[in-house]
């Protein structure tokens, strides 16, 4: 189940593209999220990444740690945001995913703007 959160992640956020298709292969249609207590069901988490890749030249991923048991996963990862003219970001992600089906159904995330511009700070859940 990790290696396909961590397919998802690496695919969807380092891709400066943004794709549905490619999400569609890794999250459920039926996918709620909680990120910083806001509510995002499938169709709004598209919307966001949509949004980010207007917003940013590119985003990488770096996960710093990352634990299984059955069809629950959690991250600690960090995502680093170039939004050229020299305005990056970085932010911390502390991440609860659950699986169902070979899919991802659900996540409780909490992000923490480590550096950037104050505008930022809502980037993990703006959509």
């Amino acid at each position: 189940m990790s290696q396909i959160v961590m397919n998802a992640l690496q695919e969807i956020i380092n891709n400066p593209e943004h794709n549905e298709e490619r999400i569609a292969v890794y999250f459920s249609p039926d996918y709620q999220q909680q990120v910083d207590g806001k509510h995002l069901g499938y169709d709004e988490f598209v919307k966001h990444m949509g949004l980010l890749k207007t917003k940013t030249r590119r985003m990488t991923l770096s996960v710093l740690s990352i634990v299984a048991e059955g069809e629950t996963v959690f991250t600690h990862h960090e995502v680093k945001v170039e939004k050229g003219e020299g305005r990056d970001s970085l932010f911390e992600v502390l991440a609860h995913y659950r699986l169902s089906s070979d899919k991802i159904v659900s996540c409780q995330e909490l992000t923490r703007m480590i550096y950037g511009e104050n505008s930022d700070r809502n980037l993990g859940s703006r959509s």
